[in-house]
């Protein structure tokens, strides 16, 4: 077991995923399993309100969470963009915010379609804010066979650092996870691809 100083946190901010307050769907149960069994810590922040997303975001980048290299995002979406509850976000719209700021981290996008963006544009993004690496889905998908896919993933980020070489491996182990997964069609661009 690796010693909670080598584990990656995870940052996790999730939109508003149903208007019906009363429809509880929330990654808030991985995010515990993934803590309980695995120490992994993370943060977990809700947003719905305008200006709230930018808010968490902008936290995230300072230095004192770096413990928490891994940001989760999990709301609506489309491609090249994620949702609050009103707005669409453009990808590059979010890289103006974290220029810069993202060196050795990664970016978990779980809504739909958001990957299908051109690859250009994705590199675009991850040389403009640093990050490692970007992935998430080109089509649309359920809630929760897109969680526990997510398990996977965010277990398979602790195997190997946060480096080009080692998002490498991740990406290559993850997308093999993700060959039992056909119908989410995940994706994942690095700054080495």
């Amino acid at each position: 077991m690796r010693t909670n100083s080598q584990l990656k946190g995870v940052f996790c901010l999730e939109g508003l995923l149903d208007l019906d307050l009363a429809n509880g769907s929330t990654v808030q149960g991985i995010l515990k399993l993934l803590q309980d069994n695995l120490d992994i810590p993370f943060f977990y922040k809700d947003f719905a309100v305008e200006g709230e997303l930018f808010y968490y975001l902008k936290k995230w980048a300072q230095a004192k969470y770096d413990r928490w290299p891994i940001l989760y995002l999990s709301t609506h979406g489309g491609e090249f963009e994620i949702w609050d509850s009103k707005t669409g976000h453009r990808l590059d719209e979010i890289a103006e915010h974290l220029a810069g700021k993202c060196e050795n981290r990664m970016l978990v996008v779980s809504s739909c379609s958001t990957m299908a963006a051109n690859k250009r544009l994705l590199k675009e993004f991850l040389k403009k804010t640093g990050f490692l690496g970007i992935c998430g889905y080109k089509n649309d998908v359920g809630f929760l066979k897109a969680a526990a896919f997510e398990l996977l993933l965010i277990a398979e980020m602790q195997s190997n650092e946060f480096s080009g070489r080692g998002v490498e491996s991740i990406r290559k182990r993850s997308v093999a996870i993700a060959k039992d997964f056909k119908d989410l069609d995940f994706r994942m661009v690095t700054l080495q691809d």
